[in-house]
């Protein structure tokens, strides 16, 4: 599992068949120093811009749904209450 926040929606017009209706967003996943890669993830949970989620990638975002032919490999799991605190800086 990995935390990021939300910066935004993506919309398709065009979608295949085997992706669920739903909201699709544009992750920035955290790093130590802040905000690194990015990518898009289903979301299941209603977050919305600026917050902060847990996602999870792969087979355990693909099993959360009951049809195997889902073609989704990022899922927002959770969405975060506490901010995120800067690392501490060591000498």
């Amino acid at each position: 599992m990995k935390t990021g926040m939300v910066i935004g929606k993506v919309w398709a017009t065009k979608r295949l068949d085997e992706l669920p209706g739903g909201a699709l967003l544009e992750i920035a996943l955290e790093e130590n120093d802040g905000l690194g890669e990015h990518l898009v993830a289903y979301d299941p949970l209603g977050a919305g811009d600026g917050e902060r989620v847990l996602v999870t990638q792969g087979s355990v975002a693909r099993n959360w749904f009951k049809d195997g032919k889902v073609v989704i490999d990022a899922l927002v799991i959770g969405i975060l209450d506490q901010p995120r605190t800067p690392p501490k800086k060591t000498r």
